[in-house]
């Protein structure tokens, strides 16, 4: 059955915040060799040391721009049409705005060591022009060259059919012999992400997040920000806490670390909005652990990129960059106006409409199952009394967390819920398993567990990695697509997208909330692109 369109539409309205964004961001001034990218008319401008060099334009509005430059800023690697993971082209830029091409493919990455470029092509290593060799998995990242320009420091992932794809160790891959030697693994009692690159007083360091599950806020083990060397020997680990490092980034001088935090519900009695006044950006001053909130809440259009003069500086690659200092997300994201299409779904949090005893932290893949099906496949309602944020019925709810029969398939296989408690059934017990390993076992999304759902439910389901005109003919066709990706953090997570806007971004039922940040509004929002990230869906 075809999921029914709401129309071509024009001044939808407010979907989201609606403070202004003109509320008071102070651009901040760049050192000579910064680079970003940002959005113009023309399509995103190369802006070096706060000078513009160049414009590139891109296939597709909802690709961006991804550019680095050399030490002293003469040369800016950009990489276009980025996808959150990887670009199709790179060329480089000199400082007086003469291009030229350097190669085309699946290009993730590139860094520089003095005039020398590296960058990544699918799993090839390619050095000056030349292959050097590979870093196997999915979609491997360059973080930069050895501080004596002998290696590459990178980040591997596995090349896995499930969430685990996103979890991510740090190698150093040298240039002579082309062998990657791991430093810092992500195994069955650590996981590790955000790797970032970083010059502390001087000296190559790698800065990190700890932490021990796959989804954000699933179990009760703590989350650490850390900095190694460039060896992998780890320096320091603090921030110890039970909630959500989203990002991280260390000044130069070591004396601050700026991140982003978001509160992790363990109590669904407190009700989703218990860490309003807690999620945001914050400072620490390392001498004095004293913390300062700069941005309230989570923006999902900005993302933290910097310290700058002890401020930190968040980056957007369609509004540019500005310090964060007395700013809220809400005024950051501003107001929601559409035109585009969206389809009629009906919504479900895997929180907050679902049983009272059910942790849903792990369930995002079965709830964007659910959501697809519902009035469609699966017509009658199956529902159940929820008493948080207020006491409501959730109309679908059951077929989360408990068995039913659908077109000959009786959904009964068991598979207990983040807390490692419960015996569910349904699209939970059906869909997630053991499939992200670990010590204990974590249970997580198989994609082809995901695809199987929704094919025995009666989905016509089309499985790969999209492109976004490909996903906007899947929403003409009157279909969702479930997306699994980043979602602003490295962490695995899938939503379901249900309509576009006309400047390329998506509409998204996101089953963690409005930003991924657990609250309880989480239909309608609109993302870019790259904060999805996506690496697999399924149009149904």
């Amino acid at each position: 059955m075809t999921k029914t369109s709401l129309a071509l539409i024009a001044a939808f309205g407010t979907l989201a915040a609606v403070v202004s964004p003109a509320q008071a961001a102070e651009p901040y001034s760049e050192s000579p060799s910064a680079s970003h990218a940002v959005r113009s008319a023309d399509g995103y401008d190369v802006v070096v040391g706060g000078v513009k060099r160049a414009t590139v334009r891109v296939s597709d509005p909802a690709y961006t721009v991804r550019t680095t430059s050399s030490a002293d800023g003469a040369q800016a690697a950009v990489i276009s049409d980025f996808d959150g993971t990887k670009g199709t082209s790179l060329q480089t830029v000199d400082r007086y705005g003469k291009s030229r091409f350097v190669a085309g493919g699946a290009i993730t990455s590139a860094v520089f060591h003095g005039s020398t470029l590296a960058y990544a092509d699918g799993e090839t290593v390619v050095v000056d022009g030349k292959p050097v060799g590979k870093l196997k998995g999915r979609a491997p990242e360059l973080l930069g060259f050895t501080s004596d320009g002998t290696g590459l420091l990178a980040v591997q992932h596995p090349a896995a059919a499930d969430e685990s794809t996103y979890v991510g160790s740090l190698v150093r891959f040298d240039l002579t012999s082309g062998a990657a030697k791991p430093l810092i693994s992500s195994d069955s009692t650590a996981l590790y992400r955000d790797f970032k690159l970083v010059d502390v007083k001087g000296e190559r360091h790698v800065s990190f997040i700890k932490h021990n599950e796959i989804y954000r806020c699933g179990g009760a083990e703590p989350q650490y920000l850390g900095l190694a060397t460039e060896n992998g020997d780890v320096r320091s680990l603090i921030g110890e806490t039970r909630h959500h490092y989203r990002g991280a980034v260390w000044s130069t001088d070591g004396a601050r670390v700026a991140y982003e935090v978001m509160g992790c519900v363990s109590d669904k009695t407190l009700g989703p909005d218990q860490f309003a006044g807690f999620n945001g950006v914050y400072v620490q001053d390392l001498a004095t652990h004293r913390a300062s909130r700069v941005v309230e809440g989570l923006s999902f259009n900005y993302a933290l990129t910097g310290i700058e003069g002890g401020d930190a500086v968040l980056g957007s690659p369609q509004r540019g960059r500005v310090k964060a200092s007395g700013l809220s997300a809400a005024s950051l994201d501003g107001e929601v106006t559409t035109m585009g299409r969206l389809n009629r779904a009906e919504y479900i949090h895997q929180l907050w409409d679902t049983r009272n005893d059910f942790n849903g932290n792990s369930s995002c893949g079965p709830t964007s199952a659910v959501i697809d099906l519902v009035t469609y496949q699966l017509p009658n309602q199956f529902g159940v009394q929820v008493a948080q944020p207020t006491s409501h019925w959730s109309k679908w709810g059951r077929y989360i967390t408990d068995e039913f029969s659908n077109r000959g398939t009786t959904f009964n296989r068991t598979m207990n819920d983040w807390s490692r408690t419960g015996s569910w059934k349904g699209a939970h017990g059906w869909i997630t398993g053991y499939f992200c390993g670990g010590n204990p076992a974590r249970p997580c999304a198989s994609w082809e567990s995901e695809r199987d759902f929704l094919a025995r439910n009666g989905a016509a389901v089309q499985q790969g990695n999209f492109t976004p005109a490909q996903v906007r003919a899947f929403l003409d066709q009157g279909k969702f697509v479930i997306m699994s990706g980043t979602w602003g953090s490295t962490s695995g997570h899938l939503s379901v997208v249900i309509g576009y806007h006309d400047n390329g971004q998506f509409y998204v039922h996101d089953t963690y909330g409005a930003g991924t940040d657990g609250s309880y509004d989480g239909a309608n929002q609109l993302y870019n692109w790259g904060y999805i990230a996506p690496v697999q869906m399924w149009a149904a």
